[in-house]
């Protein structure tokens, strides 16, 4: 994330990182105030906006596999291929200014959750020795774990977020400043 939670990867209703062309388009030709572009920005955008289905990965996945209606499963497919394509690219533009990886740490709602996001995601990372075990990523996330095959010159992890844990954390050491200042 840059200056808000806009900036980045693509989310499911919020458009990631886009050309600035496109905002003074939307205000030119679809006549949108600055408050109107703040919520197609934030609310009507990323994996909903695109596919016109969900903001949810699970049913954009499941869309795109096997839809009845073929105009919104192609939308779903053309989500999902955004989504990877965006993800891939923020990750080998880290890898690039990284000058390497050491691991791959996959966390939070999709890469928690999603299997298939992963493994379209790892594909194109073969040359750099990344290497999925496809069994240990298709099982069910119980536990913080390796997924990556025992041969992979990069690790792949999947870590829970805790994210109310880190709040709390924060909440707490904010409570001790206070006190002891």
């Amino acid at each position: 994330m840059g200056f808000t939670p806009l900036e980045g990867l693509m989310m499911g209703t919020r458009s990631g990182s886009v050309d600035p062309g496109i905002l003074t388009y939307l205000m030119r030709q679809r006549k949108l105030s600055g408050q109107q572009l703040d919520e197609v920005l934030n609310q009507k955008s990323g994996l909903l906006g695109v596919s016109g289905i969900s903001s949810d990965m699970r049913q954009i996945l499941a869309a795109s596999k096997n839809g009845d209606d073929p105009a919104k499963m192609a939308r779903a497919k053309l989500a999902l291929d955004i989504y990877v394509h965006r993800l891939r690219s923020g990750i080998g533009a880290m890898i690039a200014v990284l000058g390497g990886v050491d691991a791959l740490v996959f966390t939070a709602g999709v890469g928690e959750n999603s299997p298939e996001v992963r493994a379209a995601v790892c594909d194109n990372f073969a040359f750099l020795g990344l290497k999925l075990d496809q069994e240990k990523n298709a099982s069910p996330l119980e536990n913080d774990r390796a997924i990556s095959a025992s041969d992979a010159g990069v690790r792949v992890l999947v870590i829970h977020a805790e994210e109310d844990w880190m709040i709390a954390r924060q909440c707490w050491n904010l409570v001790r400043q206070q006190s002891s200042g």
